[in-house]
């Protein structure tokens, strides 16, 4: 279990009554004998999940996923889930990355304000975007994009890979997002964005 720290950002995937497949974002809190305390989205707990679970988090190039249950215990912002017996490890996959300029605007999910941003590319696996604030890596960011001219607009979570300053800009700092908790719905909805726009570079070129 050394992959387990304190403060580790988790994501759950309720496996029943989930036809979206929306995914939750979580904290890891602490580990305890058979069970594992987690801090959840408020959302989360407004819609009384219950039952079978994926648990899903990243470190440094791989994915990580495991089953688990909810417990019936709940104690104010946290959950309880079973401990795993296996978990399964797998590379970060590449995909199709689109460049664009997106504005838009994101907040730090643990904390208040929000903060204007401009994506530069995206994939359905995150985005790289630029912007004022300079995030730390492993932080948590709450992402709402609107691309105008289309019907596409997702909100999710999102996990600061890396973030430097920007070599052509001193005042800006350029941040490597992962998707936490894109759903599968919106993910295909951004998967088909980026190949109707790669196709039309093709066909303009």
């Amino acid at each position: 279990m050394s992959a387990f720290q304190q403060y580790l950002p988790v994501q759950i995937f309720p496996k029943e009554n989930n036809p979206e497949g929306h995914k939750f974002q979580g904290i890891l809190e602490a580990m305890e004998s058979n069970r594992m305390k987690i801090k959840i989205d408020r959302t989360f707990l407004s819609q009384n999940h219950s039952g079978s679970i994926l648990v899903e988090f990243s470190m440094s190039n791989y994915n990580f996923q495991f089953e688990s249950s909810l417990l019936s215990e709940t104690e104010g912002e946290f959950i309880f889930i079973l401990k795993p017996r296996v978990i399964h490890k797998s590379q970060i996959r590449k995909s199709p990355r689109l460049k664009t300029f997106i504005k838009f605007n994101f907040t730090l999910w643990t904390e208040g304000g929000r903060y204007d941003g401009a994506i530069t590319d995206i994939s359905t696996v995150g985005i790289k975007m630029t912007s004022e604030k300079e995030i730390l890596k492993n932080t948590i960011l709450s992402l709402n994009v609107f691309i105008p001219g289309t019907s596409l607009r997702f909100i999710c979570q999102g996990l600061v890979m890396w973030c430097r300053p920007d070599p052509n800009q001193n005042h800006l700092f350029l941040s490597g997002i992962k998707f936490t908790t894109l759903s599968i719905d919106a993910m295909k909805k951004v998967d088909k964005f980026i190949q109707d726009q790669l196709r039309m570079e093709v066909d303009n070129s």
